[in-house]
């Protein structure tokens, strides 16, 4: 992370209203003028809001994350088509295992972190997560052009049957009529049991569906999670179709 120019908004975080801390920083009544820009609806539930003026303690933050299944094995065999995406060096990060999360210090840092300027409010100034930062650390491509997906579901069962060979069976109809209500894409469940493994003669056009698929699955297995950490949307693999896009 990169730390950016200090000034006196630092003063705003409540972590730093008490004088003996805050004056040797910034001048105390600058502080206090400046309380007024803190936004009630974020700060009355803010976490540094519940500890200095409630008097909460608070636990550290629950840290969620999903990592690639071993289910899903990588083959060497989709590396020229993952390449062509950009996305092989992040494919290869994840794939091998997701990073120990510092959970104190995440914690740490969402107590500094205020709304109203994107920042983290520190004792030394003010700090961001700049987007290089990101590129960095999980290895994704910030240069291209921009990916926007369209979530538009209708006849999603044909197009992903036409770009991988099958989709998910339809959902089952319940008494009185009514379908159960399924998500716009597959499980992981049904991913790994129909691509978990690529054929041993398997041409081109095979592996690249295997390799496909397989982006779909990781992807969506580690960086865009949904609630369920079961199911993996059919947008995703549609923005996939291309291997060269050169998404940024």
């Amino acid at each position: 992370m990169y730390v950016v120019a200090y000034h006196t908004w630092v003063g705003i975080f409540l972590f730093f209203r008490d004088r003996t801390i805050s004056e040797n920083f910034v001048d105390y009544d600058v502080i206090c003028r400046m309380l007024w820009l803190l936004n009630d609806a974020y700060n009355v539930e803010h976490r540094a809001y519940l500890m200095s003026e409630k008097e909460m303690k608070l636990m550290p933050l629950k840290i969620r994350s999903h990592g690639a299944s071993t289910v899903m094995s990588y083959d060497e065999r989709y590396t020229p088509y993952i390449e062509m995406t950009r996305l092989l060096p992040f494919i290869q990060l994840v794939s091998q295992s997701t990073p120990n999360l510092n959970v104190a210090a995440i914690s740490a840092l969402t107590d500094r972190w205020r709304p109203e300027t994107h920042s983290f409010h520190l004792q030394t100034g003010e700090m961001t997560v700049t987007l290089q930062d990101v590129s960095m650390i999980i290895a994704l491509p910030i240069e291209g052009k921009p990916l926007c997906m369209r979530t538009n579901s209708e006849g999603w069962r044909h197009q992903m049957e036409a770009l991988i060979g099958m989709s998910p069976p339809e959902p089952k109809v319940e008494d009185g009529g009514k379908k159960d209500r399924v998500s716009v894409g597959a499980s992981f469940t049904w991913i790994a049991a129909n691509f978990a493994h690529c054929p041993e003669d398997a041409n081109d056009e095979v592996i690249q569906t295997y390799a496909r698929v397989y982006m779909w699955y990781v992807i969506y297995r580690t960086i865009f999670a949904d609630g369920t950490g079961k199911n993996a949307p059919w947008m995703w693999l549609k923005a996939l179709s291309v291997f060269d896009n050169k998404f940024g």
